[in-house]
């Protein structure tokens, strides 16, 4: 749902169209225990300013945007997905995502607020159940995660989407622990989502080409991760973007270590 131009595709997605017929089918079969994971930016293409995100930023936090994000979350709920997990500007401390947070502490409080009123909005929609997931990129940028966390009364669920290739020294082969412990890696974002008393999540994590590979040591450190922490869901992401690869004939350890560890 990155996709959108306008605010009119952003509040009238693919996914609630015949394009999305598959995944909506698929839910409606089992509606109390099927359950889409989608990633919304918090603005459409057509207003993206990397550069200078507090033009967007400012009219976002004065709730300028409000009603789209209220239909928004009422053509989710027509279309049954009204217990989707939304992934609200996921991946929001890299430049390369449409809502970046900014350079500044002034564009990230910004930001902040701006998740707040459109996460308020989502829910004026009647009969929603959405669970808001907040979703930062393990270590990139190393923004304290304060600076634009939203507050507790919009967020269900800390996310951290953490690959298999450092910050620091992304040519080099890491250790799981090496990878966990690097600034704004994973220990430190448990560590912030346990004094917000909220469970975790892995919305994406996988593999990548370089410079590890097949690493069953990096498996295995995710599915300890999950099987001794308060984890919601994990997502391993199975497919080729990028550097990140399969999980498959390719990757013959790592896809021992999975299903040791997820079935």
């Amino acid at each position: 749902m990155n996709t959108a131009q306008t605010w009119t595709d952003w509040s009238d997605p693919w996914i609630v169209g015949p394009a999305g017929s598959a995944y909506t089918s698929w839910v409606a079969e089992a509606p109390q225990s099927r359950q889409l994971t989608l990633q919304v930016d918090l603005i459409p293409l057509s207003l993206k300013n990397i550069s200078n995100p507090l033009g967007w930023e400012q009219s976002c936090a004065a709730g300028d945007f409000n009603s789209y994000a209220t239909a928004l979350g009422t053509n989710l709920v027509a279309a049954g997905l009204q217990n989707t997990v939304l992934r609200i500007g996921a991946e929001m401390n890299g430049p390369w995502e449409t809502d970046f947070v900014g350079t500044t502490t002034q564009e990230q409080n910004l930001w902040a607020k701006c998740f707040d009123n459109e996460v308020t909005a989502l829910r004026q929609a009647a009969g929603e159940h959405f669970l808001i997931d907040w979703n930062p990129n393990a270590c990139y940028q190393n923004i304290p995660f304060a600076n634009y966390y939203p507050g507790n009364a919009y967020v269900d669920i800390l996310g951290l989407d953490l690959y298999d290739v450092g910050c620091d020294a992304p040519t080099t082969q890491l250790t799981f622990a090496q990878l966990a412990n690097e600034s704004g890696g994973l220990t430190s974002f448990e560590a912030f989502a346990s004094a917000q008393g909220k469970p975790m999540s892995f919305p994406e994590w996988g593999l990548n080409s370089s410079p590890s590979g097949d690493d069953p040591g990096y498996i295995t450190g995710i599915g300890s991760a999950v099987a001794n922490g308060d984890y919601a869901f994990q997502e391993y992401f199975d497919m080729q973007v990028q550097g990140t690869i399969l999980l498959g004939s390719g990757t013959p350890q790592s896809l021992t270590a999975y299903h040791k560890w997820f079935g």
